[in-house]
C-alpha cells in the first residue's frame, strides 16, 4: 500500500486503518491492494463518469449496483452475496467499494456475513459519505419503508476519499453533505462550527476549503468513535437531527435526501431544546440562519406532528417509549436527553411544524 503526504489513522478495536486524502481520481488505483481474489462493488452511475480512470480496479470482477434505498434492503444484501458465490469468492476475497453511502451499507453488511467476515476497502463518492459515514464501522439496512432498522460494525481496511469525485455531484447532494459536516462541526464543544460558518460566507457549499472541512468532520467524528465504538453511550451524539430526520426521509418516502433531512431533524430538536432550557436561543437562531443561507431546498410537505412522533415510536432508539436525542446544550456540547413518546412531545413538535420550519415552502 503506497502511503500519500496526507493521512489520518482510525484506531478500531477491529484493527486500525488509514485515510488517505488525493486530489485525483485516476490516483486512486494506485493506492488500493489489489490480487487475484480482489472484487468490486461500484455504483453502476460512476462508470461512466470514472470508468477509464478506474480501469486498473474494474479489471477484477465488478457488481454494479444501483445505488438507491431498495437496494440497501436484505434482497439487496443477498443479490450481492449470490453474485461473490458465482463468482467463487472464498475467505481470502477482498472487497472494494466505489460509491456513496448505499454501496459503503450493502458492502459493509455483505462483507460481515460472508465467511464470518472479508476485509474491504472504501472508496467513498459523496460528500455524505465521504465526511462522515467513511469511518466508523457502522453499516445499516433498510427494512422498508423504515430506514437503518438492522446494521452491523465491520471497519474498512483502508479508506480513499477523493475530492475530484465531488465536482461531478448536483447541488442538492453538495447541500446533503453537507448536513453531516454541520452536525460534526457542533460536536465536541462546536469544534470548528465558527471556522466552517467563515469558510462558508463567501463561497458557499462549493467551496475551495470543502476538502480541509471533510478533514476537520472526520477529525471531530474520530475523537467521539474511537472512544465509543460501539455507540453504547458517547457515540450517540452522533445522532443529533439525525431522530426527526429518518422520520422526515420515511414519511415523505426517501423524497428528501439525507443530509437535507439531518439539516431540518437539527433544527427541530433546537427548537425543542430551547423549549425545554438546554438549548441556548441565540446558537439556535444561530445555527438556523447558517443552515438556511446556504442551502436553496424547498420541503413540498411538511408531515403532521402526530405522523413524526408516531414514526419515532419505530427508531431502534426507543427504549419503553422514550426516546433518547441528541440536544445541543448551553455549554455548547451535545448531550443525550430521554423524552417520551408522549402527546406533550406531540404538542411541542406541532408548535415547530405549524410555525415556521426549516426548508419550508415559502
Amino acid at each position: 500500500m503506497r502511503v500519500t503526504q496526507d493521512r489520518m489513522i482510525i484506531k478500531s478495536e477491529q484493527g486500525d486503518y488509514p485515510v488517505d486524502f488525493v486530489g485525483e481520481v485516476e490516483s486512486v488505483p494506485g493506492l488500493i491492494n489489489v490480487d487475484a481474489e480482489t472484487f468490486v462493488i461500484i455504483d453502476e452511475a460512476l462508470v461512466d463518469l470514472y470508468g477509464e480512470d478506474l480501469s486498473e480496479l474494474l479489471k477484477h470482477p465488478t457488481y454494479r449496483l444501483v445505488a438507491d434505498e431498495e437496494s440497501k434492503t436484505l434482497a439487496g444484501v443477498g443479490r450481492f452475496v449470490d453474485w461473490l458465490l458465482e463468482n467463487k469468492a472464498t475467505r481470502s476475497a477482498h472487497i472494494v467499494a466505489v460509491g456513496g453511502g448505499v454501496i459503503q451499507d450493502v458492502a459493509t453488511f455483505a462483507c460481515h456475513i460472508y465467511y464470518r467476515g472479508i476485509p474491504w476497502t472504501f472508496i467513498p463518492t459523496t460528500l455524505l459519505s465521504q465526511a462522515d459515514s467513511c469511518i466508523g464501522a457502522k453499516s445499516s439496512i433498510n427494512v422498508l419503508p423504515l430506514k437503518n432498522q438492522l446494521g452491523v460494525f465491520h471497519s474498512p481496511s483502508h479508506v480513499v476519499i477523493c475530492s475530484e469525485f465531488l465536482d461531478s455531484l448536483p447541488q442538492v447532494e453538495v447541500d446533503s453533505g453537507y448536513g453531516e459536516i454541520y452536525k460534526l462541526a457542533l460536536t465536541n464543544e462546536g469544534a470548528f462550527f465558527d471556522e466552517l460558518t467563515e469558510a462558508l460566507r463567501n463561497n458557499g457549499h462549493r467551496n475551495p476549503q470543502t476538502l480541509t472541512m471533510i478533514r476537520n468532520a472526520l477529525e471531530s467524528k474520530r475523537l467521539v468513535i474511537e472512544q465509543d465504538e460501539h455507540e453504547s453511550d458517547l457515540r450517540r451524539v452522533l445522532n443529533y437531527g439525525h431522530s426527526f430526520g429518518h422520520a422526515l426521509e420515511a414519511l415523505t418516502h426517501n423524497e428528501v435526501p439525507h443530509g437535507i433531512a439531518v439539516m431540518w431533524g437539527m433544527d427541530l430538536i433546537n427548537f425543542l431544546g430551547v423549549k425545554w432550557g438546554l438549548t441556548n436561543p441565540e446558537k439556535a437562531a444561530q445555527v438556523r440562519a447558517v443552515l438556511a443561507a446556504n442551502t436553496d431546498y424547498t420541503i413540498t410537505t411538511i408531515p403532521s406532528a402526530r405522523e413524526l412522533v408516531d414514526t419515532l415510536k419505530r427508531d431502534k432508539k426507543v427504549r419503553k417509549g422514550v426516546m433518547y436525542f441528541a440536544v445541543l446544550h448551553d455549554d455548547g456540547d451535545l448531550k443525550i436527553v430521554p423524552k417520551p413518546l408522549d402527546e406533550t412531545l406531540v404538542a411541542e413538535v406541532s408548535e415547530y411544524v405549524d410555525g415556521k420550519p426549516l426548508f419550508a415552502a415559502r
